[in-house]
């Protein structure tokens, strides 16, 4: 992967009448990068994708492609493979006959599209199926057989639109690092919609967090999950602990956040925000949550209940209440010293690695 931008979408929006449904949005894809669009249902992902596909019009904005403006393209000639959520396989053809479609279309000789179909049956972890008709396929199969189509062509871009949706639990995880495997492998520059946490995380370099039609937020997974940029970002990434604060003390990096009962805790300072008296969000994720029995020797502890215990095999989620009302979830590995707490457990607990967030609500000083 390179920082060498082989797509870029410049204000692009779209709007149905009166209802504007995506944009003004602004990003570049790098070359050979794994790009995630991420997002709820009506966030504008697919969308986004469509028209990068030529596939939807945009309403105002522009798609340029190694340099060149393509807004206007029909989608056969944007040099780009497409997978759908359904697969859109040919039934009545054969597997070889559905991958070489897009070859046969291009004029390509008949020696070379034998080639060239077999080698990326063998990529994708088909070898042999060749002549099998799409019903004679598993669903994992059949996604294959759907990427490799969209592979073989060679395009200098793949989109990939919400492509394991129709798998099951167990298959849609194996599948998304199978994925990712050989993307990885070709080095092919690729943009995968999805509205599933876990794939995006899994899968991508980056993934770019959507919210009512725009971005609310760009950066790798770590960034997302470690660094989210509000609420929305740290409610949709994972679980979290949301917690209203008041800014004590603050000073070029860092803040002191007083939450109910008088405790307060360090955050890093984002943006210039946090000024003294500002009201905010303590964030702070469940498993960075520390549990002990007696006070700890430093920092800040609070005392806390346990008030309900919820077991799943490798992991205890507890929730954890303090006598003034502040109530936390933790999560904590399935091991002796957390499985013996029980709901009534008296502990205490340390808040690791908070973040600040900004209240829409919030009263400024």
């Amino acid at each position: 992967m390179t920082d060498d931008p082989v797509l870029e979408l410049r204000g692009v929006g779209k709007t149905y009448g009166a209802t504007r449904v995506l944009g003004p949005i602004d990003f570049s894809v790098r070359k050979g990068e794994l790009l995630t669009l991420l997002g709820p249902s009506g966030c504008g992902k697919t969308t986004s994708l469509h028209i990068i596909a030529g596939l939807v019009e945009p309403s105002d904005g522009t798609v340029t492609m190694g340099g060149r403006d393509i807004t206007d393209l029909e989608p056969p000639h944007r040099d780009m493979g497409l997978v759908f959520q359904n697969y859109a396989l040919f039934p009545h053809k054969s597997v070889f006959d559905n991958v070489a479609f897009g070859l046969r279309m291009r004029r390509v000789g008949r020696e070379e599209i034998r080639e060239r179909v077999m080698n990326v049956l063998d990529v994708v972890g088909l070898p042999g199926v060749e002549q099998r008709l799409p019903h004679q396929l598993s669903g994992g199969q059949r996604q294959r057989v759907a990427l490799a189509r969209a592979v073989v062509i060679e395009p200098q871009v793949l989109l990939l639109d919400e492509p394991l949706s129709n798998l099951d639990a167990l298959l849609r995880k194996r599948m998304r690092l199978e994925l990712r495997d050989i993307q990885q492998r070709l080095g092919i520059t690729t943009i995968f919609v999805t509205h599933d946490q876990d794939e995006a995380f899994e899968m991508s370099d980056r993934v770019i967090l959507m919210n009512r039609g725009l971005i609310e937020q760009l950066g790798s997974p770590e960034d997302l999950y470690d660094r989210p940029a509000s609420r929305f970002a740290a409610e949709f990434i994972g679980e979290t602990n949301l917690i209203e604060g008041r800014v004590t003390t603050a000073n070029g990096t860092t803040v002191n956040i007083a939450v109910p009962g008088g405790a307060e805790f360090q955050a890093p300072r984002t943006n210039g925000a946090g000024a003294v008296d500002e009201q905010v969000y303590l964030m702070v994720r469940p498993e960075r949550v520390e549990i002990t029995r007696d006070p700890p020797k430093r920092g800040t502890a609070i005392g806390a209940r346990v008030t309900k215990r919820v077991f799943s095999g490798d992991m205890l989620a507890l929730t954890l209440t303090s006598a003034d009302g502040l109530e936390i979830v933790c999560r904590k590995p399935s091991v002796s010293r957390y499985r013996e707490l029980e709901e009534g457990s008296d502990v205490w607990m340390a808040l690791e690695e908070c973040r600040m967030l900004p209240r829409d609500d919030a009263v400024k000083p």
